[in-house]
Parts: C-alpha cells; sequence; structure tokens
C-alpha cells in the first residue's frame, strides 16, 4: 500500500485519500493568490511537528514575517526546516544536487518542497541550457524520491494556454510525465479550490475547498 504524508489541510487530504504519496513527484500550480505557497508552507509545518525535518528551496522571496506567523514563532519548528534561498535556476540545481549530497550522508527528512520550482525557468532565454537544466533537476528529484521514499513537493507558476483556453502550469509539455500527482488551485472570492488533475491511484476531478488565514491553511466543508 502507497505510504502518504498528510498535508495538515483536512479536505486537501480527504481527496488525496491521506496525504501526499511517499517516493513520487506532486506539482501544484495555479495563478497569483491562490495559496501555492500557503500549501507548502502548512506541510512543511506539519512534516516538522509529526514526520520530520524539511528542506525547503525558497525561490519566491518568503518573508520573514510569513514564515514566522507559520512556526509560531517557535524555535524547536524552525530549527527542522532546512532553507536554500535561490535566486537563478542554476542556483536551483546546485541546491537540488547539494539536497542529494545530504541524504547520501545520512540527513534525516521526511520531505522536500521547492517553491517554486519553475520561476527561473525561462524556455526563451538559452532554451537549450534551461531545458537542459529542467531535465537534470527533474532526474535528480526522482532518483531522490525513489531512493530515499520522500515526497517531494513542487510549486510552479503558469501562463494561459491560448490553444486550450486555460492556464497550464509552465514547462509542463517537459515536466507532466515525470509528475505523479498533479493539483491545480483556483480562487474564489476568500475561498480557494484544490482540483486533482493527475493521480497514480485516484480517480481525477476530485475537489477541495479551502481557507488561508495568517497561520495556517484550513479545509473547508
Amino acid at each position: 500500500m502507497m505510504q502518504r504524508v498528510p498535508t495538515g489541510i483536512s479536505t486537501l487530504d480527504s481527496i488525496l485519500k491521506g496525504g501526499f504519496e511517499k517516493g513520487s513527484i506532486t506539482l501544484i500550480y495555479g495563478g497569483p493568490g491562490t495559496g501555492k505557497t500557503n500549501i507548502a508552507l502548512n506541510f512543511s509545518i506539519n512534516c516538522v511537528k509529526n514526520y520530520g525535518g524539511v528542506i525547503f528551496i525558497d525561490s519566491e522571496s518568503l518573508s520573514p514575517e510569513r514564515l514566522h506567523s507559520f512556526t509560531g514563532g517557535k524555535r524547536e519548528i524552525a530549527s527542522k526546516l532546512l532553507f536554500y534561498k535561490v535566486r537563478s535556476f542554476i542556483e536551483q540545481e546546485e541546491a537540488i544536487k547539494k539536497t542529494y549530497s545530504l541524504l547520501m550522508r545520512g540527513i534525516n527528512v521526511s520531505s522536500i518542497v521547492i517553491d517554486s520550482f519553475t520561476e527561473f525557468y525561462n524556455l526563451n532565454i538559452e532554451h537549450m541550457n534551461s531545458l537542459a537544466s529542467l531535465s537534470k533537476q527533474l532526474g535528480i528529484l526522482e532518483d531522490i524520491a525513489k531512493n530515499y521514499s520522500l515526497v517531494i513537493l513542487l510549486t510552479s507558476r503558469v501562463y494561459y494556454s491560448i490553444k486550450d483556453g486555460r492556464i497550464k502550469n509552465v514547462a509542463g509539455y517537459y515536466m507532466n510525465p515525470a509528475i505523479k500527482t498533479i493539483i491545480r488551485l483556483e480562487k474564489i472570492d476568500d475561498i480557494r479550490k484544490a482540483i486533482l488533475e493527475k493521480h497514480r491511484t485516484i480517480v481525477p476531478g476530485k475537489e477541495a475547498l479551502f481557507k488561508i488565514q495568517s497561520d495556517s491553511v484550513i479545509g473547508v466543508e
């Protein structure tokens, strides 16, 4: 039976039958303000409290105040979050390589979170270099997920596809074959909706509502 790690959001855990799968990559994507970073933080804090340390690779310039609100200012929680701030796609690749090296040396973590995985990806600039780095990063993450049975959670920015008439995750054509779970987020006034688009064992189309608070994310029944 596939092991799962709860997100700490009741409605999302319900449609995922317990949480994010260990040993595979999960992707969450959506427009600005849909809750990607908040879910990443909520999941990370839940992991730290109940399952072990988390490596968090941040390309979104997460503010100390926002992190403080989710940790409640508790040093014992913050100390189990290993943060990498990256400022380019190359730095992100190096952070992922360093993460793999730490795992091989025995660091004990339950999950790896990258928010946002596609922030610095630009197919129009240095096409082959960006694509090669994307492929290399995904390959390393797949190896980590498989060899260490960890949850790998990625978030992604979006673009509007004129052909399909909807938003899609950046670099999805290249990324999505390696992703086992894909969740799209939408904003409805002060409520957010998560739609399951892809999963290995769950029929797509299931939806979960949630609300963002100052220090957590809560399910809306």
